[in-house]
């Protein structure tokens, strides 16, 4: 199955922002961040698991800008 890829990356930039977060703290934030990743991977059709796979690539693998 095909996947939006506007919207999983809209669904990355957020979960990573909330997986920096939970690195830090404990309790609210991982359920959100839990929360976050079980509804984007429904929307986007996808296993949480591998979801989660690919926050843990994106948030290691710095982003290339072009000038």
């Amino acid at each position: 199955m095909a996947v939006d890829r506007e919207l999983l990356k809209e669904a990355l930039r957020e979960l990573v922002r909330l997986r920096t977060r939970t690195i830090d703290q404990t309790g609210l934030v991982s359920r959100l961040y839990s929360a976050a990743l079980e509804e984007w991977a429904e929307s986007l059709g996808v296993e949480a698991r591998k979801l989660n796979k690919l926050v843990l690539v994106k948030e290691a693998v710095p982003v290339r800008r072009v000038y």
